[in-house]
């Protein structure tokens, strides 16, 4: 059974009841477990080891302008300072207490816009290479549309980035272009065609993984016969739809309706965005739920802070909606990479 066929299944099973009981059992009881995680903070010091995710934010401009996207610069730099990122890395090596899991690239824009993106890779080496206890799982996500084949020899020739997520969406020339204004159907066959290609025989291999959003105009039965050559070849295929996502900007919209249940991200994720803040949640592209300054504090005396002890507090008592940013968020359950795979 190839990926798309487990896709087609895992649909039909959630649009079904025993599938829609069994998956809000399963959110009952994985918000339970965060409820249950918060008391035990509330009686034991937190620690900067909580801390399994760090997102970054190295451009808060793209390429496109995707139709489910909401991306807006808000006035902060187009790009991240090599020296606000750098900072970053040399205190979660040189501080013992971290215990980084994954570093996700980029939460917005492209990667491959910002000027030094090659410079990013050669620090990033540096630190893994000099700090035995800095070996974070690197994910770089990428609409495909820039990631030609010089790029992709460079990425996995220096063999930092561990897994490529690919954002391919709809299923046809059609919808994937009515949904990712700007991008080229045939240029991001090509890019990903060519990255599946070299990373089969590549020394450092990464795992490669699509994710496919499909809205109200995608067919599953009807999808083009390349784009689902590449479905199959990924290593993971996972599926999006826009209900599904933070939906900030669709609020009066019906079908987007925000969540009030228990959200994983504040206790063990957070996300640096281009002007050297610190937000709660790397889908947070407003900034709209920073809660502190990089430039001027370290992540831990931030993480550590009354300011996020506040809006954990908030979470706890079911007062979600008073806390910015998450007051607008769609998504009720998050549990950062750990994704149920088709």
């Amino acid at each position: 059974m190839n990926n798309l066929q487990r896709l087609r299944i895992k649909k039909h099973y959630k649009d079904s009841v025993p599938g829609k009981f069994f998956l809000r059992t399963r959110d009952s009881v994985r918000s339970l477990s965060y409820l249950l995680k918060f008391y035990s903070n509330c009686f034991t010091a937190e620690k900067i080891s909580d801390i399994q995710v760090v997102s970054i934010e190295f451009c808060a401009i793209c390429n496109l302008d995707c139709r489910y996207c909401f991306l807006e610069k808000r006035n902060r730099p187009s790009f991240l300072a090599l020296d606000i990122y750098e900072k970053l890395l040399n205190e979660l090596c040189e501080n013992m207490n971290y215990a980084i899991k994954i570093l996700e690239w980029p939460i917005s824009g492209c990667f491959f816009l910002h000027p030094d993106y090659r410079e990013i890779i050669a620090i990033t080496r540096e630190y893994k290479d000099k700090y035995r206890n800095f070996k974070p799982w690197i994910i770089l996500n990428d609409n495909m549309m820039l990631f030609e084949e010089e790029k992709v020899d460079f990425i996995l020739e220096n063999g930092i980035v561990n897994q490529i997520i690919c954002s391919i969406d709809g299923v046809d020339k059609e919808t994937f272009e009515r949904m990712r204004p700007g991008a080229d159907f045939e240029t991001v066959l090509k890019h990903t065609s060519y990255l599946l290609s070299k990373n089969r025989n590549a020394k450092n291999r990464a795992v490669i993984q699509v994710n496919n959003g499909c809205d109200f105009t995608c067919n599953l039965e009807k999808i083009d016969a390349r784009l689902e050559q590449v479905f199959y070849q990924a290593d993971h295929l996972t599926r999006w739809e826009p209900s599904d996502w933070n939906d900030s900007f669709h609020t009066q919209n019906e079908r987007y309706v925000p969540a009030n249940n228990f959200c994983s991200f504040v206790f063990e994720s957070v996300s640096l965005s281009t002007a050297g803040a610190i937000i709660k949640c790397c889908m947070d592209l407003q900034e709209s739920t920073r809660y502190g300054d990089f430039t001027k504090h370290s992540l831990e005396s931030i993480w550590l802070s009354q300011a996020r002890k506040d809006f954990l507090r908030l979470m706890h008592v079911g007062k979600r909606h008073l806390i910015p940013g998450c007051n607008k968020c769609s998504i009720g359950y998050v549990s950062q990479n750990r994704l149920a795979y088709y």
